[in-house]
């Protein structure tokens, strides 16, 4: 396999429902949340991965699901999360953002 070595590092995954926390509705699709997330990543030049996918929670007001988005981020400091999952909460109006921290191992080939 050619001398590929594989690096220690810290892989962070944000977990972003759309739905409004006042009115429990999705009042931005997934192409508008695309958008914020690249002009946000482009100006502080992080790299990132973005899946969509289904979520399901309990609130005050009984049980919803939603669209909610993953996003994937390798190689930047702890506090840079902090601050994008701050931003997107903010603009997406919702009531939380779940981060999630794993050590890893990967390699570029």
């Amino acid at each position: 396999m050619g001398d590929h070595m594989f690096e220690k590092g810290i892989r962070y995954e944000v977990f972003v429902g759309i739905k409004d926390k006042d009115s429990y509705e999705e009042h931005l699709n997934v192409s508008d949340f695309k958008r914020i997330l690249t002009k946000i990543c482009a100006e502080k030049k992080l790299s990132f991965s973005l899946i969509k996918q289904m979520g399901g929670y309990t609130h005050g007001k009984g049980y919803t699901t939603e669209t909610s988005l993953r996003v994937i981020l390798i190689g930047i400091k702890e506090e840079e999360v902090y601050h994008l999952a701050d931003e997107l909460k903010r603009i997406i109006n919702t009531d939380a953002v779940l981060i999630t921290k794993t050590e890893i191992e990967y390699c570029y080939i």
